[in-house]
C-alpha cells in the first residue's frame, strides 16, 4: 500500500504540472475564442448604446486587464487549481486505494483518474456545459451557480456508490471482479446519472451566441478537462515510482543503522 506522505507528493506535483499544461492548452486554443467573443458583447453593448467593458469612466475599468487575466492570470489560476485538485486526490487514493481496480499504484490511479473525469468533470459538463463570455444573464448567475454546484455533489455521490458497490459484488461473488463488479457498477452509475440529469432542472438561460462559437467553447473547455485529469493520472504513476525509489536507500540506512543499535 502507498504512503499517505508519497501519495500526496506524487499528486500535488503531477497536479500543478498538469494544472500548468493545461493552462497552456487554452492560452493557444481557447483564448481567441474567448476574445472574440468578448469583441460581440462589446459590439452588442455598443448597439444598445451602452458603454463597453473597460471603456468610459474608471469605474468601469476593470481590476484586472485582459492581458494579464490571459497570460499571468491564466497560468497562475491553472496551477492552483491543479494543485488543490491532485490534493484532493492525493487524499482519496490513500483513503481507497484497497477498493479501486489494478495491482499497482500506477493503475489504481489511473482508474481514480478516470472516475474523477467522469463523475467530477464530464457527467456535470454535459448537463451544464461551459458558456463563452456574453452568455446567461447575469440575474441568474446565483441560481446557475447553486445547480451546478448540487449536480457536481450528486456526481461525486454517485460516483463513490459506484466504487462501493463493485467492491460489494466482487466480495459476494467468485466470478473475476472486472465482471462481477464493474459491468453492474458501471450500468447503476449510468441509471443514476440519467436519472439525476432529468430531474436536475435546465439551465436557465438561453444560448445566443453564434452556434460554431458555443461549440468551440464547449469542445475546448470539456478537452481541458480531460487533459488535465488524463496527465494527473499519468504523472502520479510516474512520480510515485520515482519518490518510493528515492524512499527505499533511506528507508535501507534507517534499517541498518536500527540494527547496529540493537
Amino acid at each position: 500500500m502507498l504512503t499517505s506522505g508519497t501519495a500526496l507528493k506524487a499528486t500535488v506535483l503531477a497536479g500543478l504540472l498538469a494544472g500548468l499544461l493545461v493552462a497552456a492548452y487554452h492560452f493557444t486554443l481557447s483564448e481567441p475564442v474567448i476574445d472574440r467573443a468578448i469583441a460581440l458583447e462589446e459590439q452588442a453593448a455598443a448597439a444598445k448604446g451602452e458603454s463597453p467593458q473597460g471603456a468610459g469612466t474608471a469605474l468601469e475599468q476593470p481590476v484586472v486587464s485582459r492581458d494579464v487575466q490571459k497570460g499571468l492570470g491564466l497560468f497562475l489560476g491553472w496551477g492552483l487549481y491543479g494543485a488543490l485538485a491532485g490534493l484532493v486526490f492525493g487524499g482519496v487514493f490513500t483513503l481507497a486505494q484497497g477498493k479501486l481496480p489494478g495491482d499497482s499504484a500506477w493503475r489504481r490511479g489511473l482508474a481514480l483518474a478516470g472516475l474523477a473525469f467522469l463523475g467530477v468533470a464530464l457527467l456535470p459538463f454535459l448537463k451544464y456545459p461551459a458558456n463563452p463570455p456574453g452568455v446567461g444573464d447575469p440575474d441568474t448567475h446565483s441560481l446557475r451557480v447553486t445547480v451546478q454546484l448540487v449536480f457536481l455533489a450528486l456526481s461525486v455521490a454517485g460516483a463513490v456508490g459506484a466504487v462501493v458497490l463493485h467492491r460489494v459484488l466482487a466480495r459476494r461473488h467468485a466470478t473475476p471482479r472486472w465482471i462481477a463488479g464493474w459491468l453492474v457498477a458501471l450500468a447503476a452509475f449510468g441509471v443514476y446519472a440519467a436519472a439525476i440529469y432529468l430531474l436536475m432542472p435546465p439551465n436557465p438561460d438561453a444560448v445566443n451566441a453564434p452556434a460554431d462559437m458555443v461549440t468551440a467553447f464547449r469542445a475546448l473547455s470539456l478537452g481541458g478537462l480531460a487533459l488535465l485529469w488524463a496527465v494527473i493520472g499519468l504523472l502520479f504513476g510516474l512520480f510515485v515510482r520515482l519518490f518510493s525509489r528515492q524512499a527505499a536507500p533511506a528507508q535501507g540506512i534507517l534499517s541498518n543503522k536500527l540494527k547496529t543499535v540493537s
